[in-house]
């Protein structure tokens, strides 16, 4: 094996390996910080040639507290969840609990509501990438622009 076909395994394995975990704070509101940890990311599907992505699952798990700098240590972390998201500038979406489908996410234009998801998609799509101020920009100079929202029953109908 030459050194050229090594250093492109060894690329290639580390784009199949899980990030490791990454904790961040979500958002505050109302004298209320949600913090998540994230790890075990891994792709598990891609989408048509009309609606290009990666159907990213990554396990999350949420902890509370009133203050946005809580060290690590001292945060109470619920059970752990699989949570899916739809990686893709074309159509954005992440997957609603217990298998109901996947919710289009307008990443163009961040609305309050919105903040909290849209920072968890930026993590678990573009891992390593801090959102700095603003989400929005962030998202934009990823490539990101309006795009409608909408309800979708299965990962077939989301990349149709």
């Amino acid at each position: 094996m030459n050194a050229k076909s090594l250093f492109l395994g060894l690329a290639l394995a580390a784009l199949a390996s899980p990030v490791a975990a990454e904790t961040y704070l979500g958002r505050c509101k109302m004298g209320e910080c949600l913090h998540y940890d994230q790890s075990d990311r891994r792709v598990e599907g891609q989408g048509s040639a009309r609606v290009p992505g990666d159907l990213v699952r990554v396990t999350l798990r949420q902890a509370v507290s009133a203050r946005p700098d809580t060290p690590k240590k001292r945060l109470q972390f619920d059970a752990p969840s699989e949570v899916r998201f739809f990686c893709s500038t074309a159509r954005p979406a992440f997957g609603m609990q217990g298998g109901g489908g996947y919710q289009g996410l307008n990443l163009g234009q961040i609305s309050g509501a919105t903040e909290l998801v849209a920072n968890m998609y930026l993590r678990a799509c573009h891992p390593g990438v801090d959102p700095g101020r603003n989400i929005e920009a962030t998202l934009q100079g990823l490539g990101y622009r309006p795009t409608p929202d909408g309800t979708f029953a299965s990962f077939e109908a989301l990349i149709r």
